[in-house]
């Protein structure tokens, strides 16, 4: 099964390098206008989310948007840092609290710790996810570790062509409980 997951990764990292940055930018704003709507985001109160990377949709401007509450109903937005084998949630307090943490990854210098029970929904990223909301990760298991322990919803996010019919799934892969696309 590791196989066919990594030629869904593969396959996916090809198509997205159809799609500029500008589209990027556009779509992830589409995605998260879609995101914003959901009853499971207005109805939360602390909310995970995640820094993109360059192929992922990005979430800055709903952080930044959000975390402020300028124009908007205020949330508390708290973004994951992987230490070890572990992932935990720490506040997100603006882009100038932010460093290069694991794998290159934006993560919040605040080092006070979110616990899971004081999260509502988690939105997350992903390779790809299929249309029974299973996700493929990049592989190395952090979501799926976190999210196992936890009985909370969780959002995937993704390009259209992130959205595939069928994903080779494992026991301990956590399902998401909706994938929102753009």
């Amino acid at each position: 099964m590791i196989s066919y997951k990594q030629i869904f990764r593969e396959e996916i990292s090809k198509q997205n390098k159809f799609l500029p940055d500008d589209g990027k930018a556009s779509r992830s704003e589409m995605i998260c206008e879609r995101l914003t709507q959901t009853p499971l985001f207005q109805n939360a109160n602390c909310i995970a989310l995640y820094c993109a990377t360059r192929n992922e949709v990005r979430t800055y401007d709903l952080m930044d948007k959000y975390s402020t509450g300028h124009e908007v109903r205020k949330k508390n937005i708290v973004l994951p840092v992987v230490s070890g084998e572990n992932m935990h949630f720490y506040p997100y307090t603006g882009k100038e609290n932010l460093k290069k943490g694991a794998f290159g990854i934006m993560e919040p210098v605040s080092r006070d710790l979110v616990p899971p029970e004081e999260i509502d929904l988690f939105v997350v990223p992903g390779v790809a996810f299929d249309y029974a909301c299973n996700r493929l990760g990049r592989g190395k298991g952090y979501y799926d570790r976190y999210l196992s322990r936890i009985d909370k919803p969780v959002i995937g996010l993704c390009f259209d062509f992130q959205l595939i019919d069928s994903i080779p799934c494992e026991a301990h892969d956590k399902k998401m409980t909706m994938v929102i696309k753009g």
